[in-house]
């Protein structure tokens, strides 16, 4: 729910927040960015769609390999009353959240891909039971 809020806020503001205070090269790299998402924009509702279906195909994966994989290092599950289980716990997840910002290209370029099937078989597939049923109201 929340990847489909914020690509909803980012949508619907065509700044989306980026801050140009860096330098040259980050100037590029959010440029880069910015025109990575420029492209999902004008792919219209099929690119909203497909980028919030990659995304929670990949938070729906990311987060019981995270646990997972802490179980197997530490020993046992994450128990984030414990004081120490929580700081590992959050040093994990600051960690696991930096390492996903280099893979947001490829999530970009994944919903880029499958733009045209999530426009042929939901967006198109909608948009004709709109019709259908805007058509039986009038009729």
């Amino acid at each position: 729910i929340s990847v489909i809020l914020s690509l909803g806020v980012y949508l619907k503001n065509d700044d989306a927040g980026w801050d140009k205070k860096g330098g040259d090269d980050d100037e590029k790299g959010l440029d880069k960015s910015k025109s990575l998402f420029q492209k999902v924009k004008d792919a219209g509702t099929a690119g909203a769609i497909s980028y919030a279906l990659w995304e929670a195909a990949f938070w729906g994966v990311s987060f019981p390999v995270c646990i997972f994989s802490y179980r197997q290092v530490t020993g046992h599950w994450p128990d984030v009353m414990n004081g120490e289980d929580a700081k590992k716990v959050g040093l994990q997840a600051f960690t696991f959240v930096n390492l996903a910002r280099l893979a947001v290209p490829i999530r970009i370029g994944l919903a880029l891909s499958t733009v045209p099937w999530v426009d042929e078989n939901i967006v198109s597939r909608f948009q004709g039971l709109q019709r259908e049923e805007d058509g039986e109201e009038e009729g």
